[in-house]
This record gives structure tokens, C-alpha cells and sequence, in this order.
């Protein structure tokens, strides 16, 4: 952790350093102050040369008016910015601007970690379901450690759980674990997104192994073979950190930015087994160009799901991986035997995560349908004002797209319910295909999960937390056939 990561005060940084630094400067000040004007007053009020002393309090007063005079004139033109006081400038500055650091410390102390989520007043949960729906999920426990556990949507019921153990080391408490995979001997593997370890624990929660090497982040899934494939990105050589590993050049412009990798795990014993780098493999295929697509320089790429081909059938080989990159807006089909990209499925999709094999011929890929920025302008030079004769486009909204592979179209699923539902997250989200025509689907930014299908919705629920009106955010929740009873 560096010095500014552990002074940093804002969202996503939990509880930090800083925050409590802050506090306690303020406190110390604050007591200080009291502590003076206290010791003034008693000795005014004892009577021990109230003439004198009367005086001397007086001008005190007078001389501390007009210190605050001086400093709130020097604020004001700092705010304006019409006056340079030289080296004061940064105390001004600071000083003046400590009462709104001290009441973002105070409220960052008082909120939850992110991975919980308000729930809101009016919802209203509904179950339908006649048959199991086995989620494999991972949530913050009472003591900010974590569990992952199988829950059946059907009856609430948790069919076993597991502990992260101490030895994984401290998780800061809004640190995600992420993407659970459960083996055949009940086993389980999940990483801490966007750092590491990857790690698998036995049954009954003990390490088998960790993976610190690589950042892992966003998803896992197992291949033919059994061996893991994961969304990565390398660490630094020589340290812990990622750093930008890709750079072009626009014109005479350099632009740096994060690559992505995909690895292959041994689930046996947590080894590496190979890494593709997706800025090389973009390169080797004459697909470069992609990164001019995104709104985002620093994060071009955004991997954020690998799902491998288990069987060949006349549209893939088994071993090829279809990889979904975000800000690409686009999916690929790799061929890691090879380092080919058979094909770029790119069209009606925004934003899109999870990418799934459905059969033979049809991908369904869980699209997002959102801006890149989410609607917020980048340029923030210009404002024009609202035109009388504007030309409105869709409501937008989250959709499960079916790609058929042998014609090359796009199809989106149950439009209408999803609308009508309001079913939207303008980040991560996932859907997992159930039997009968109906998908199980992760609203993941506010936290809701769904089943849907022909006949509507079955299923609208949220995983309640221990903290009263609030419920756990998910982290990719997947749906397993069956699990073993105990």
C-alpha cells in the first residue's frame, strides 16, 4: 500500500488512514481550544484580577478577531482566485478547507463498506419457484471476514458454507471475493478481485493453495480438462502493483494504458500453466486497432469474462475461449492453442459482461446497455441549453442478447419483461441459463437477483445482510446443477 492509497479519503477506499487521522486531528483541536477558553474563564470568574485580567482577555479577543479577519479576507481571494500569498497559499487552503475534510471523515467512519447495499423501502421480494435454484455466492460475515456459501434461492436455505481462513491474510472490509467456482471433491476456488490471491479451499475451509503472482479480477471458469482460466493482469516486475504494460502512439502522442491477460490455472496445485496477453494478442491479429474504440485511454481493454468451449462443434473448437472486453464493446473468440482470433462478434452490444455458451450454434452474452461513462459528459467546457424539437431514441435497458454463430445475428431475450421490470446495472451483471427457458439473472449494482422466463418473473429477492435495511452486493453469483447432500 502506498502513502497515498493510506491518506486517501472518498469512495471505495473503506475505513482508511486517513479518514481517522483527520478525526483525530480534529478532535485534539478542538479539545485544545475548549481547554484554553476554560482555563480563562475559571480564572476570570475566581475574581484573581478581573481588572487586569478583564483587559488582557479583552485584547486577546480583539487580536484573535482580527487574525480571523485576515484569514477569512485571504480565503476569500483564494476562492476567487484573484490573489497569490505566496508560500500561505497551501496553509490557507488547507486550513480553510478542514471542516468539510473533517465531516467526509466523520461520514466515511459512520458508512458501510460497499459491499453492502440500501434496501430500498418499498421493494417488494417474490418467489415463485416450485424447483431448487443452487446459487454459489460469496458475502461479508458479522466479524468483516468472509463467506462463500451454496444457497437455494427456493427456501432461503444455506447448504454449506465456507470460512476464509486468517492465513489468506487481512481483507479490507470492502475488498469483493469474487466468482467462486466449486470443484468436484467440494473444494472451491475464488480470488480477492483485482488483487490476490487466487486460492482453493477444501470442504472444510482449510488452504490447499494460493496463487499471489498475477491480479486476478472479474471472472474464472473451468475448461474441458479441468484446469481454470481467469481474467488477470500481471504484476509489475519486481513488485506487487500492475502498471501500464501497453502504450501507442497518436500522432505525437504517447497514450499508456492497463493491459489484460488471460491465465491458465492447474487446479491441482494453483500453478500457471501459460498467460496471453491480450495487447500482444490483439497486435498478432491485426486487431490493434480495437483500442481506438474505447471512451476510456488509461483501460482500453476491460476483460471481464472468459468462458472456455468444452466440446468442437462445427462453430468453435474445444479449448477456444470467447472473451468479453467491455470497452472494446465487443467479444472474441480465441484460439490459445494457435494465438488466433477466429472471430469479432461486435453489433448491438454496450458495455457488455458475461458471455455464455448456451448450445452448438448461440452465445448468450449479457448486455448491459449502457454509455460508457454512464451518461456522464466528459467535455465539460460547453453546456447548451435543452432544444425545443429533440429527437428521442430507446429507453435502454439491461437485455440478455442471443448470438446465433451460424448466421451472425444478434437477438435479444424476454425485451419486453426486462423493460417492464426495470432490470438495469450499468456494470458488471450476469445471466445463467436454468431449464424450461428461463435464466437466472444478477442485477448486480443494486444487488437484485431474478429469475425470469416465458411465464414472467418467479423470482425478485435480495441476500439479506445482518445489517437491518441493507443487503449484500453480489459477486457474481453462479448457478450450480446440483450439490452433494450432507
Amino acid at each position: 500500500m502506498t502513502p497515498a492509497s493510506m491518506l486517501y479519503i472518498g469512495p471505495g477506499g473503506g475505513v482508511t488512514i486517513g479518514a481517522l487521522v483527520v478525526i483525530l486531528i480534529g478532535g485534539i483541536v478542538l479539545l485544545a481550544v475548549g481547554f484554553i477558553i476554560w482555563l480563562r474563564l475559571k480564572r476570570f470568574f475566581r475574581g484573581e484580577g478581573k481588572t487586569k485580567r478583564g483587559a488582557k482577555v479583552l485584547m486577546q479577543l480583539i487580536g484573535l478577531l482580527a487574525v480571523l479577519s485576515v484569514f477569512g479576507w485571504m480565503s476569500k481571494h483564494r476562492a476567487k482566485g484573484d490573489r497569490d500569498f505566496g508560500w500561505a497559499n497551501g496553509f490557507v487552503e488547507a486550513l480553510s478547507g478542514f471542516p468539510d475534510v473533517f465531516k467526509k471523515s466523520v461520514q466515511e467512519v459512520q458508512t458501510l463498506p460497499q459491499t453492502y447495499v440500501p434496501t430500498p423501502s418499498d421493494f417488494a421480494p417474490l418467489n415463485l419457484l416450485e424447483e431448487d435454484v443452487l446459487t454459489l455466492t460469496a458475502y461479508s460475515n458479522e466479524k468483516e471476514g468472509r463467506h462463500i456459501a451454496v444457497r437455494n434461492l427456493r427456501n432461503n436455505e444455506e447448504l454449506h458454507r465456507w470460512v476464509l481462513p486468517d492465513t489468506l491474510g487481512p481483507i479490507k472490509p470492502h475488498w469483493r471475493v469474487h466468482h467462486p467456482l466449486l470443484l468436484e471433491d467440494t473444494s472451491v476456488v475464488s480470488f480477492i478481485t483485482n488483487r490476490s490471491p487466487l486460492f482453493r479451499l477444501d470442504a472444510a475451509s482449510r488452504m490447499v493453495w494460493r496463487q499471489d503472482s498475477l491480479s486476478f479480477h472479474h471472472a474464472i471458469n473451468a475448461d474441458a480438462n479441468g484446469d481454470l482460466w481467469a481474467c488477470t493482469m500481471r504484476w509489475e516486475r519486481g513488485g506487487r502493483h500492475i502498471a501500464y504494460r501497453g502504450r501507442y502512439l497518436m500522432g505525437d502522442k504517447t497514450v499508456q494504458f492497463l493491459d489484460n491477460s488471460v491465465a491458465r490455472i492447474d487446479p491441482k496445485t494453483g500453478h500457471i500453466l501459460e498467460v496471453h496477453s491480450m495487447a500482444e494478442v490483439l497486435q498478432n491479429n491485426g486487431l490493434d486497432h480495437l483500442i481506438l474504440r474505447s471512451g476510456d485511454a488509461q483501460d482500453p481493454l476491460h476483460l471481464n469474462d472468459v468462458e472456455p468451449a468444452l466440446t468442437t462443434t462445427d462453430h468453435f473448437e474445444q479449448g477456444d475461449l470467447f472473451l468479453s472486453f467491455r470497452n472494446l464493446q465487443c467479444v472474441l473468440q480465441f484460439r490459445p492453442a494457435t494465438g488466433k482470433v477466429v472471430r469479432v462478434i461486435d453489433g448491438p452490444l454496450a458495455a457488455q459482461h458475461d458471455v455464455d455458451i448456451v448450445n452448438d450454434s448461440t452465445l448468450a452474452i449479457f448486455n448491459n446497455n449502457a454509455q460508457e461513462n454512464m451518461g456522464v459528459y466528459t467535455n465539460k467546457a460547453h453546456t447548451y441549453p435543452t432544444s425545443k424539437d429533440q429527437v428521442e431514441l430507446a429507453q435502454y435497458h439491461s437485455e440478455v442478447t442471443l448470438f446465433d454463430l451460424s448466421s451472425g445475428t444478434f437477438e435479444p431475450l424476454l425485451r419486453d419483461l426486462m423493460k417492464t421490470e426495470g432490470i438495469m446495472t450499468f456494470s458488471e451483471g450476469l445471466q445463467e441459463a436454468l431449464p424450461g427457458d428461463r435464466w437466472f439473472l444478477e442485477e448486480q449494482n443494486s444487488g437484485l437477483l431474478w429469475v425470469v422466463g416465458p411465464e414472467g418473473v418467479l423470482y425478485r429477492g435480495v441476500h439479506e445482510a445482518h445489517h437491518l435495511g441493507h443487503h449484500h452486493l453480489p459477486n457474481w453469483t453462479r448457478v450450480l446443477d446440483a450439490f452433494p447432500v450432507e
